[in-house]
């Protein structure tokens, strides 16, 4: 008899507007020098890793479809990403990225779940342990449909109108990494 596999639990974060400040309306980031990290986004992934989250970035990129980034650009930013939060002392576990736009049909673009469910499998994740942190409400559907806890960050521009419907809603991400980190103790 086989032992059972013991999954884990991840916290999925949206890139832009939760690790690094999202690019003006209308805009992309297409080059790493318009990469710009929040404040104390390594502090608080550090505060999840340290409670055992694995980290999963899910982010649309319908740049790449729209030609206005090549997928090996976009490789190269997520690189270097990846290894500017690994000098703060932070692991990203992976990147899923959908390249498609809103006018297409795919599975993976949030607010379609694909993108958290392929992580899922493919790492092992119990998705109700999980938290999904996004900025706009396709991050939260995104989230919800997949079975995962899930924290809005409010961007700064928020005008009061209906917030999605996310489990708790945080200013920054060291207020969302502090909730995440104390939810098993308030079950």
């Amino acid at each position: 008899m086989k032992g059972r596999r013991v999954l884990q639990r991840a916290v999925f974060l949206d890139r832009d507007g939760v690790i690094i400040r999202k690019a003006p309306e209308g805009q992309y980031i297409t080059a790493w020098e318009q990469v710009e990290f929040l404040p104390g986004v390594g502090e608080a992934l550090r505060q999840l890793r340290q409670n055992g989250f694995l980290l999963i970035v899910v982010t649309n990129q319908s740049a790449v479809s729209r030609d206005e980034l090549a997928v090996e650009v976009l490789q190269s930013i997520h690189e270097r990403m990846v290894h500017h939060l690994a000098q703060e002392g932070v692991t990203i576990d992976a990147i899923y990225y959908c390249p498609h736009d809103r006018n297409g049909k795919c599975q993976c673009r949030k607010p379609r779940p694909r993108m958290l469910l392929q992580a899922a499998e493919e790492h092992g994740i119990d998705l109700h342990q999980s938290w999904m942190v996004g900025d706009a409400a396709t991050d939260i559907e995104a989230g919800n449909a997949a079975g995962c806890r899930t924290v809005w960050l409010r961007p700064a521009s928020f005008d009061g109108e209906s917030p999605p419907p996310a489990e708790f809603s945080a200013t920054s991400i060291q207020e969302a990494a502090g909730w995440i980190s104390g939810a098993g103790s308030r079950e």
